[in-house]
């Protein structure tokens, strides 16, 4: 029997994310100057003390566009604790460009999550160890996995619409730009 490597016996624990984030890379055909322009036209500044159905029509998304990254969220009418931050990178290529985008979570929305769930470990660690209530303990518990599970599947599906419209932003990129060249 060969010798055990613990290194490899634990290296899914280093692969396991508590966190939410997601990522992907976009290949596309045009340039990332073309990238970042249908990206300014379609993202405006964030008004803080502007209500939300008050805001600006005409664009899909909050947020800023630099040089060299954009930081994103999608417009919305309503608030949303689970809407991801777009965090996007462009690197020129022969025949275009790729687009890194990575999907997090707001640090709000990561305290929310901190503090439930550490509120709920303490809970059942009180009725564990000091009460010795072990089914209350395992309640609180519970809840804590449900508040993370349904925080975790809730941040999951903003990031599916968001990942969507960004597509579909830079898709109609392409379609126009085809279009514009024909015609």
């Amino acid at each position: 029997m060969p010798p055990r490597d613990d290194r490899v016996t634990y290296a899914w624990l280093l692969d396991m994310q508590l966190l939410p984030a997601e990522s992907e890379t976009l290949v596309l055909p045009y340039s990332g100057k073309e990238v970042f322009e249908r990206i300014r036209q379609v993202t405006r500044p964030m008004e803080p003390y502007l209500p939300l159905s008050v805001q600006e029509e005409g664009f899909r998304f909050n947020g800023v566009v630099e040089a060299d990254e954009f930081r994103l969220s999608r417009k919305i009418t309503r608030p949303n604790s689970f809407l991801p931050i777009i965090i996007g990178k462009v690197a020129p290529t022969s025949k275009g460009c790729l687009v890194f985008l990575s999907y997090k979570m707001f640090s709000s929305t990561l305290l929310f999550i901190g503090f439930w769930s550490v509120l709920t470990l303490l809970i059942s660690l009180y009725f564990f160890f000091y009460e010795k209530l072990y089914s209350y303990g395992t309640i609180a518990i519970a809840i804590g996995i449900v508040n993370y599970v349904v925080a975790l599947l809730n941040f999951q599906k903003q990031v599916r619409i968001s990942r969507s419209l960004i597509r579909h932003t830079l898709e109609d990129w392409i379609n126009w730009k085809l279009i514009s060249e024909r015609g």
